[in-house]
């Protein structure tokens, strides 16, 4: 039986999310705690204990008009003693029409894994996202901040997801000022730091994960040419490394033309919604704060 969720079932929802993502209680802790909502979460059931579960975040897609209503896919799971019976598929299709039920347009979702994308294209989602991935050593990144002023800056989650907003084009993911709160409190259990500046009146993010003691991923980061300065020295002075993974939205000349482009989610247009509004833009489409 596939249905809503209810409050009494976080605990058994800690339980799988533990045993699919190989993780420990407290990011589901956080989650379930958080940011979840019984309305966002089908679970299928059988025999009155749950088998398999997956959550639709609310989000907007940008259409270059008004934003349109849709949701992300997250932690979509399945117990090992229950896999291969097909539970997943059969909660993607309803997650397809309680979404297209409540006025959503479209569906999202970043497969954890390459292998995924083909099991997702199953249920018809679309390869659609892109991201660049470009490596910046200490030096280009000391060069990229000569002029810049390290300075602790404080902005609000509105602020920073105005900037975001504002820098993202046709296709692309927005969250709500809720969402951008969770993710930056999430991504604290794994060790990112939101790092802020200010240039001239003008804010500027990263989001930051030491890898080891010489390499620091930049899981997001929304900038623009003069605000880097100052960005690159804050994350210099937070998050000091040899080497910085940088993944920008895939037409970002912001650290020069260099990078690499790849794919970064899937997207399944519902509630007879087509895709092709979506395709006629010079911008590929950005999934971030994708909670990955």
């Amino acid at each position: 039986m596939i249905r809503f969720a209810d409050w009494g079932m976080r605990s058994e929802l800690a339980r799988i999310w533990k045993v699919c993502f190989e993780e420990p209680a407290r990011p589901a802790k956080y989650f379930l705690n958080n940011y979840f909502r019984p309305e966002n979460c089908l679970v299928y059931q059988m025999n009155d204990k749950i088998a398999a579960a997956v959550y639709l975040l609310p989000a907007q897609i940008v259409t270059g008009e008004t934003p349109a209503q849709a949701h992300y896919i997250y932690a979509a799971a399945t117990l090992p003693q229950h896999r291969g019976h097909g539970y997943m598929a059969a909660l993607m299709a309803a997650a397809a029409l309680t979404g297209a039920n409540r006025g959503d347009q479209y569906s999202v979702v970043l497969p954890a894994d390459l292998g995924l994308y083909e099991l997702y294209a199953k249920s018809d989602y679309t390869t659609f996202f892109q991201v660049k991935t470009q490596s910046v050593t200490l030096d280009q990144m000391c060069a990229l901040s000569e002029s810049g002023v390290v300075n602790k800056t404080l902005l609000s989650y509105s602020q920073l997801n105005a900037l975001r907003n504002a820098q993202l084009g046709t296709g692309s993911v927005l969250w709500s000022d809720e969402a951008f709160c969770f993710a930056e409190g999430i991504g604290k259990i794994y060790g990112d730091k939101l790092i802020c500046s200010r240039t001239g009146g003008k804010p500027a993010y990263a989001v930051c994960r030491r890898i080891d003691e010489d390499t620091c991923n930049v899981m997001e980061l929304m900038a623009d040419r003069d605000t880097i300065g100052d960005l690159a020295a804050n994350i210099i002075c937070t998050v000091p490394a040899q080497s910085y993974n940088f993944r920008l939205p895939a037409d970002s000349t912001l650290l020069g033309q260099e990078g690499k482009k790849s794919d970064f989610g899937m997207i399944k247009p519902i509630g007879g919604t087509v895709l092709s509004q979506l395709l006629q833009t010079a911008h590929p489409p950005y999934l971030g704060l994708s909670l990955d």
